[in-house]
C-alpha cells in the first residue's frame, strides 16, 4: 500500500470503464441467467459457489440458538479467532461503559472491521487512548432476531471492503423477508441464582415478494442484566486458599488481608488527625515503631461515632487481622474499616432495546427497492465504590497537594486534604482545651457514585439491487449514527467542597440531604455522537469463458462523509472535578473509492481472485490496496487448496489525528522507571520519601506510587496503518460424513499508531534530560525541590503524543473438523473439533528496540492454542450437545520471578500452578426439544465442573482473568424458548 499520485486515480477510472464496456458486449447476446446468484463476505462477485479462496465461516441463526451461549457477543468470543483484548460490556473501559468490541488475532478492534449487510457502521462518539481502540465499534446493537448469519471473514480484506479490514471482518447479514410471527425468551444466571440475565425478542412479517410484490418485516429485543458484586461470587473458584497466600505476601509493613475483611481505614466515620508541620520521621506507638505519616501513627487522634461494632477495631476487627505484616503497626482501637470487597462491582447491570423495521418491493422481476431502519438504546449503570479523599497524613506543608491532577494546557491543579477548622460543626476537638483543626481520612459512603453510559445507534439505509442489463446491482444510501452520554454521579467538585467545609453545609459521620451532597458535587456528564453518511454502488457479472466456466467482475464505487464529536461538560474544562482529566475530539473528513474484482476460472478446478480498492481521505491522502487469492479442487470434492495475499490499511481515527484533548492515567509492569534526579539506588532523596522517585509510571509490585496522569496530543501528520496478510490452505473431504480444513495465516502490521509509552519517555529523558524536557512535568512548589537544586520537585505527568511506530506481526493455523454420521435408528450423530494456534506475535515498539515475543504472553492475551471438542446428537423431536472448551496458560511478566522464588508465597503458587493465567479447561452442556408443535425449548450448562482454573495466583472471583463476561460467574445455566405464532 502506498500513496498515489492524481495519476492513479484516473488509470482506476478508466480501467473500471473498459473492463464495463467489454463485460456489456461480451454479454450482450447472452439470455438472462436466472440461477440465483448471491453475495458472500469476502467477495463482491454474486456467485452461486458460496466456496471463495477466502477463509469465511459463516455461524447460521440455528448455530446461535443452538450455542448455548447468552448473547451473541459470548458466542463471538468463544470463537478461536477472537482474542481476549476486545472490550466487554460488563466491565468498565475507563473511558466509556455498555458497549462491546472484537478483536480478531490480537490486532484489537480497529483492525477488525464491522460490517452489517456489508456495509459500516458508524463508531461510539468517544476517545479513548488504549491502543487497540482508536476506533469503538459496538456490536451489542443489533436486533437477535434480525439475524440470518454471521459471517467471519479470516484474511484481509481491505481491497474490498477499505479501511480497518486487517485483520480480517465481521459481517452481520440480516434477513431479507419474513413471514409470520416468532417469539423467544431467555433467562440466564449462575447456579447460586446471581448474574440473572433475561432477554425477549418479538420478530413479524408480512407480504409475500413473489406474489404481493411486496414484503414487511421487523423485531424487537429487550434484555436486562442484573448487577453482580464480588461479595456475590464469594463461593466461586478457592477463596480460602487465596487468602492463605494473600497472608502469605505480609512482609515488614505491607500487609496481605484477606478479601472480605474490612481493609480500608477510609469509612464515612472519619479518622482525624492533626495536621503536623512535619510527617517525617517516626514515633513508638503501642510499643512499635510507626511512621508519623501513618494513619495508625502518632498523629492520630480519634474517630468520629457511629461506625458499626463489626467494623470497628477492637470490637468486630481485631487489633491485628489476619495477614498484617509482622513488623507493621497495629490497628488504632476504636477506628473504623471499611470493606471495599463487598462495594466492589464484577458485571454491570444493563438495560438494553433495539429494533429494525425493513420493506422490499419488487419493481419489476429483475429489480427490487428497499429500506431498512435499525435503532437501539443500552443503558449501563457501574456501580462505583464510595470514593474518598486521602488516604494518608499531610503536613502544612504538603496539605495542598493531596490530590493533584492535570488540566489540558499541562499545568495541575491540587485539593487540600479535608481539613475542619475550629468551629465546624463536625470538629470533634471543640470545646476542648486542645481545640484544634483536625484533618480527616473520609470516605462519602452516603453519595451515590454510579457512572451511567447510554448509547443509543440508529442506521437508515434504503437502496436498490436487482439486474440491470445483464449486471447484479446494489446500490443504496445509508444514514449511521451513534449518540453517547456518560454520567458519573456526584462527583466531588474543588470549588463547591471548599465552600462546604467552610459553611458547614456537607455534614461528616452523619448521612447527608440531597441538598448538602449538592453542595459538594455535581454529575460529570460527557455526551458524544458519530455519524456516517454513504452513497454507494455496486455490480456484477459474468464476463467469458474460461477453461473452468464464465470469468466474472464486479466494480463499484462508495462516497462517505464521516463526523465525530465528543464533548465533556463545562466544569470537566476547568478542572473543577477533583481527580477528573477533561477527554474530548472533534472532527469531519470525507472519503472516496472505487474498486473492482475479478473472478477468473483459469482452468477446470482452478479459479482466480484479484481485487483493487482506491481510496482518498480528505485528512491524510490515498491509499490503494490488492488482494490476490485463488481455490484450486486438486481432486474435485475430495482435496482442494485455497489461498490469498492481501494489503490493507487503517486510517488514523479522527480522535487521533483531529482536534482533540486527551488525558488519562498510564502505567508500566514490567520494570520499575526510576527518575534518575530523585532516586538514588532505588531509594527516594526526598524527605519525607515520594513514592513516585523510584517507580515514576506506578510499577504495582515495586511499591503504590499508582499510574501517573499523561496529558494525550493528537497529530495531524500520522499515516495510516498498513498491512500485509497471506493465508494457504486445505480443504478435505475423504468422504460425505467428514471433511477437515486447515488454513495457515500470516498478518503483519506495519506504521502501527500509538500513543507514546511512559517507559520511553522516561528512558530518553533520563538519557538526555535538556532536550526531552517538554515531555515531563515536575512539582513547580518549591517546598517538594530537593535541597539546593532548583525546578527538582517530583514528576507529576507526562505529555504523551499519538504517532506511527514499528510492527506487529502474527503466524498460525486454524483448523476445523467436521463428521456427520449417516442418520439411524437413535437418531444423527456428529462432531466438531476446530481451533486457532498461533506460533508467533511479535511487536515492535521502537526502530533499534527489543522485539517482544508476545505469543501466549497476557501483555496481548493471546493464548498459544484455543480450541474447542464437540459432540451432538439429534433426534426427531430433540437434540443434545456437549462441548470442552479449551485455552493455554499463558505467561505473565511475573512468571519467571515467580518460579524461581522461594518465598512462601510464590512456593504457594508454583504449587497452585499460579504464576501463570491458568489453562482454561471448561465443559458445556445442553440441548433442545421440539416435541411441542410450533415450540423450541433449549437449556445449557456452561462450566458444568464450577472451573476457574483461568484465573491469575489462586483461582478467586477476584483473579478471574476475563472479569466482566458471563464466564465471570462460573457455572451458570441458560434456558429458552422459542414459538412460531403463524
Amino acid at each position: 500500500m502506498h500513496r498515489n499520485p492524481p495519476m492513479r486515480r484516473h488509470w482506476l477510472a478508466a480501467a473500471l470503464v473498459v473492463l464495463t464496456a467489454q463485460a456489456q458486449a461480451q454479454t450482450a447476446a447472452e439470455p438472462t441467467n436466472k440461477i440465483e446468484r448471491v453475495e458472500i463476505t469476502g467477495s463482491l462477485i454474486k456467485r452461486i459457489d458460496r466456496a471463495t479462496p477466502s477463509v469465511v465461516q459463516s455461524i447460521t441463526r440455528e448455530d446461535i440458538r443452538g450455542s448455548g451461549y447468552a448473547t451473541i457477543d459470548e458466542m463471538l468470543r468463544a470463537n478461536s479467532a477472537v482474542d481476549a483484548s476486545s472490550i466487554q460490556d460488563g466491565a468498565a473501559t475507563g473511558f466509556v461503559g455498555g458497549l462491546s468490541t472484537i478483536s480478531l488475532r490480537g490486532f484489537g478492534s480497529q483492525g477488525t472491521l464491522v460490517l452489517i449487510n456489508g456495509r459500516r457502521i458508524a463508531p461510539v462518539g468517544a476517545v479513548d487512548i488504549n491502543f487497540g481502540r482508536g476506533t469503538l465499534l459496538n456490536t451489542n446493537t443489533i436486533p437477535k432476531g434480525a439475524i440470518d448469519r454471521i459471517d467471519i471473514l479470516k484474511d484481509g480484506a481491505s481491497a474490498l471492503y477499505g479501511s480497518d479490514a486487517m485483520a480480517g471482518v465481521i459481517n452481520y447479514v440480516l434477513r431479507k423477508d419474513f413471514e409470520g410471527i416468532e417469539g423467544n425468551v431467555g433467562y440466564s444466571a449462575n447456579d447460586k441464582g446471581v448474574g440473572g440475565q433475561s432477554n425477549g425478542g418479538l420478530t413479524f412479517g408480512f407480504g409475500n415478494i413473489d406474489t404481493n410484490r411486496f414484503n414487511i418485516f421487523g423485531g424487537i429485543d429487550v434484555s436486562k442484566r442484573d448487577s453482580v458484586m464480588h461479595s456475590d461470587l464469594k463461593d466461586r473458584g478457592n477463596q480460602a486458599a487465596y487468602d492463605r497466600y494473600l497472608n502469605a505476601t505480609a512482609s515488614g509493613t505491607t500487609n496481605g488481608l484477606s478479601r472480605f475483611t474490612p481493609d480500608s481505614v477510609a469509612s464515612m466515620y472519619s479518622s482525624y488527625y492533626r495536621v503536623p508541620a512535619s510527617t517525617a520521621g517516626s514515633s513508638i506507638v503501642n510499643g512499635a515503631s510507626v511512621a508519623n505519616s501513618s494513619p495508625f501513627g502518632i498523629n492520630y487522634l480519634g474517630t468520629l461515632p457511629g461506625c458499626a461494632p463489626e467494623n470497628t477495631v477492637g470490637q468486630g476487627v481485631p487489633l491485628r487481622p489476619d495477614g498484617l505484616g509482622p513488623t507493621g503497626p497495629s490497628l488504632r482501637a476504636g477506628q473504623c474499616r471499611f470493606n471495599l470487597d463487598n462495594a466492589d462491582e464484577a458485571i454491570s447491570a444493563q438495560e438494553k432495546v433495539s429494533g429494525m423495521l425493513r420493506g422490499t418491493f419488487a419493481i419489476s422481476n429483475d429489480l427490487t427497492a428497499y429500506a431498512d431502519v435499525m435503532v437501539s438504546k443500552t443503558k449501563t449503570t457501574e456501580r462505583g465504590v464510595p470514593r474518598t479523599l486521602t488516604t494518608g497524613i499531610f503536613s502544612t506543608a504538603t496539605a495542598p497537594s493531596a490530590v493533584t491532577w492535570p488540566k489540558l494546557d499541562g499545568s495541575f491543579l491540587r485539593q487540600a486534604a479535608i481539613v475542619l477548622p475550629v468551629g465546624h460543626p463536625d470538629n470533634p476537638t471543640n470545646g476542648t482545651a486542645q481545640a484544634q483543626p483536625v484533618q480527616l481520612i473520609h470516605r462519602f459512603e452516603d453519595v451515590p457514585s454510579n457512572d451511567i453510559s447510554t448509547l443509543q445507534s440508529g442506521r437508515f439505509l434504503v437502496g436498490i439491487e436487482g439486474v440491470v442489463a445483464g449486471w447484479d446491482v446494489d446500490a443504496a444510501v445509508m444514514h449511521s449514527k451513534q449518540e453517547n452520554e456518560r454520567v458519573q454521579q456526584n462527583r466531588l467538585r474543588a470549588s463547591k467542597l471548599s465552600a462546604s467545609i467552610a459553611s458547614g453545609t456537607y455534614r461528616f459521620g452523619k448521612m447527608n440531604t440531597p441538598e448538602a451532597i449538592a453542595s459538594i458535587g455535581s454529575d460529570a456528564i460527557n455526551t458524544g455522537d458519530s455519524t456516517i453518511t454513504s452513497i454507494d454502488a455496486r455490480a456484477s457479472r459474468e464476463l467469458f469463458k474460461m477453461a473452468g466456466g464464465n470469468a466474472a467482475i464486479a466494480i463499484g464505487a462508495e462516497y462517505r462523509q464521516e463526523e465525530l464529536s465528543s464533548v465533556p461538560d463545562a466544569n470537566y474544562l476547568a478542572g473543577d472535578y477533583i481527580g477528573l482529566v477533561a477527554n474530548g475530539a472533534s472532527g469531519e473528513r470525507k472519503a472516496s473509492a472505487a474498486f473492482t474484482e475479478l473472478s477468473l476460472p483459469a482452468l477446470k478446478n482452478l479459479e482466480l481472485q484479484a481485487a483493487l480498492r482506491y481510496e482518498h481521505y480528505s485528512d491524510f491522502g490515498n491509499s490503494t490496496t490488492g488482494k490476490l487469492g485463488f481455490k484450486w479442487a486438486a481432486i474435485p470434492s475430495m482435496l482442494a487448496f485455497r489461498g490469498t495475499a492481501a494489503t490493507g490499511f487503517r486510517a488514523p481515527s479522527i480522535s487521533q489525528i483531529g482536534d482533540s484533548y486527551l488525558a488519562s492515567f498510564h502505567s508500566f509492569q514490567d520494570y520499575a522507571v526510576v527518575d534518575n534526579l530523585r532516586c538514588n539506588n532505588g531509594v527516594s532523596r526526598a524527605d519525607p520519601a515520594v513514592l513516585r522517585d523510584c517507580n515514576v509510571l506506578g510499577r504495582t509490585l515495586t511499591n503504590g506510587a499508582g499510574s501517573i496522569p499523561t496529558v494525550v496530543s493528537a497529530n495531524r501528520n500520522l499515516k495510516p496503518e498498513e498491512s500485509k496478510s497471506f493465508t494457504l490452505g486445505m480443504l478435505i473431504s475423504p468422504s460425505k460424513e467428514i471433511d477437515l480444513a486447515l488454513d495457515a495465516w500470516y498478518f503483519r502490521r506495519n506504521q502501527e499508531i500509538r500513543v507514546q509509552r511512559g517507559v520511553d519517555i522516561m528512558e530518553a529523558f533520563n538519557a538526555d534530560p535538556v532536550a526531552n524536557a517538554a515531555s515531563v512535568i515536575r512539582d513547580p512548589n518549591p517546598a517538594t525541590w530537593l535541597p539546593g537544586i532548583a525546578n527538582s520537585g517530583p514528576i507529576l505527568a507526562l505529555i504523551r503524543q499519538y504517532g506511527n511506530f514499528q510492527y506487529t506481526k502474527t503466524a498460525g493455523l486454524d483448523y476445523e473438523l467436521n463428521v456427520r454420521l449417516p442418520a439411524g435408528e437413535w437418531g444423527k450423530f456428529g462432531g466438531k473439533f476446530s481451533g486457532t494456534y498461533t506460533k508467533r506475535f511479535d511487536q515492535l515498539v521502537l526502530a533499534g528496540g527489543t522485539v517482544e515475543r508476545l505469543a501466549g504472553i497476557s501483555t496481548v492475551d493471546l493464548p498459544k492454542t484455543k480450541a474447542s471438542l464437540e459432540v451432538n446428537w439429534k433426534g426427531e423431536t430433540a437434540s443434545a450437545w456437549t462441548r470442552y472448551n479449551h485455552q493455554d496458560a499463558m505467561w505473565r511478566t511475573t512468571t519467571a520471578g515467580c518460579l524461581s522464588s522461594s518465598s512462601a508465597a510464590n512456593v504457594i503458587l508454583q504449587q497452585a500452578n499460579g504464576c501463570f493465567v491458568g489453562r482454561e479447561g471448561t465443559l458445556d452442556i445442553g440441548g433442545a426439544y421440539r416435541g411441542f408443535k410450533d415450540l423450541v425449548i433449549s437449556a445449557s450448562l456452561l462450566n458444568v465442573t464450577n472451573s476457574y482454573r483461568r484465573s491469575i495466583n489462586i483461582p478467586s472471583a477476584f483473579t478471574f482473568w476475563d472479569s466482566g463476561t458471563t464466564a465471570h460467574l462460573g457455572r451458570r445455566f441458560n434456558v429458552s424458548m422459542d414459538y412460531v405464532f403463524k
